[in-house]
């Protein structure tokens, strides 16, 4: 009896096992994979996934369009298979330059960022940036998406070697540039305000632009360092309540001109004749920047056609730079509004603030 029972379990033993490598043998790993897949796709991820990477595939629901295209590159990881996707359709290259510079420098990116960084710079840009860095900060992180008209640039973050894509030229406009090609360009979308801005401008004295000039628009990256190393000489360690280092500077976005009355504020002091004794002569001391009638008229009404002072007066513990009365920023109608109403500057407000 005995020896008939262990005979019955060995057999049951066997059994089982038979029907288990019977259910492994027709086992379909991609059973539970949501897409329709051909019998050529299929055979392709049984060759090239495992059933570990199947389960990934699976649970993370995965569109064949998304890995397939990348799936015989070489190097190819089935994790990076989004970012691959998002920066192949962002800014064409090959597959295989794609896939080798995500698997390098993902770490560095984030995926929430990937497609407006791709937007705003070049592959060999980022390779650059990502191998060398800024040259200022170990561990400077790059802006995303410049673009943003409401970008404000932070002590870690840099734009690094970024041109906007849509500068314009204003030279029509009175300019004096503080660079050696003496062109000033900002963005497109800045142009007609600004001609709006020099427009009304002549209400201040009855002259062109309220005799004001340009001085400066979009500063390229290589225009800032003379321009940093001036800012250095004449303000030493106050440098950067004035300037920044180049990659840093707000007039790289190309919404921030600087402008400048053309001629300093005179004196009331008439000719008198060589022989006039200096005690009878009068002279009245020139007006300050704060004072000066172009300066009160752009506080009171640069908002109106979309600027805002960048560097506003008792505002640096928040700017973190000095007044600077002509420094002005293109944030939209709407916005500089806003901000003009609530006495509020840049750091302070977001996109919401005027939805």
């Amino acid at each position: 009896m005995k020896v008939k029972r262990t005979i019955f379990v060995l057999s049951l033993i066997v059994l089982f096992v038979f029907c288990l490598w019977k259910m492994n043998e027709h086992y379909d790993e991609l059973a539970r994979y949501p897409y329709e897949l051909t019998d050529e796709q299929r055979n392709l991820v049984l060759e090239h996934f495992d059933t570990e990477e199947i389960n990934y595939l699976v649970t993370q629901k995965i569109e064949p369009k998304e890995f397939l295209p990348y799936i015989t590159t070489e190097g190819f990881e089935l994790t990076n298979t989004l970012w691959y996707d998002t920066a192949y359709h962002t800014r064409k290259e090959s597959k295989s330059y794609v896939v080798s510079f995500i698997n390098k420098y993902r770490q560095q990116m984030e995926y929430g960022t990937l497609k407006d960084m791709l937007s705003n710079y070049s592959y060999n840009v980022l390779t650059r940036f990502f191998d060398e860095g800024d040259g200022f900060e170990d561990d400077a992180k790059l802006i995303a998406d410049p673009k943003d008209i409401l970008t404000t640039i932070g002590d870690k973050e840099t734009l690094y070697i970024y041109e906007p894509n849509d500068l314009v030229s204003i030279n029509d406009l009175p300019h004096d540039s503080i660079t050696n090609s003496n062109d000033v360009t900002i963005r497109k979308e800045v142009v007609k305000p600004l001609h709006e801005l020099a427009k009304a401008a002549k209400e201040i004295n009855q002259k062109t632009f309220g005799d004001m000039e340009i001085v400066a628009g979009y500063l390229s990256y290589e225009d800032q360092f003379p321009l940093y190393d001036k800012a250095l000489t004449k303000y030493k360690d106050e440098v950067f309540s004035y300037w920044d280092y180049p990659g840093r500077n707000e007039y790289q976005l190309g919404y921030t001109i600087q402008l400048k009355p053309k001629e300093k504020a005179k004196t009331n002091k008439k000719d008198k004749d060589k022989n006039t004794s200096s005690k009878d002569t009068k002279t009245t001391k020139a007006p300050s920047e704060e004072e000066q009638e172009q300066a009160i008229w752009l506080k009171d009404n640069a908002y109106k056609y979309g600027f805002i002072v960048r560097y506003p007066k008792q505002a640096d513990d928040v700017t973190k730079k000095k007044y600077q009365p002509y420094t002005l920023r293109y944030v939209g109608k709407d916005l500089a509004k806003y901000m003009h109403d609530n006495n509020k500057v840049l750091e302070e407000v977001n996109a919401d603030d005027v939805s």
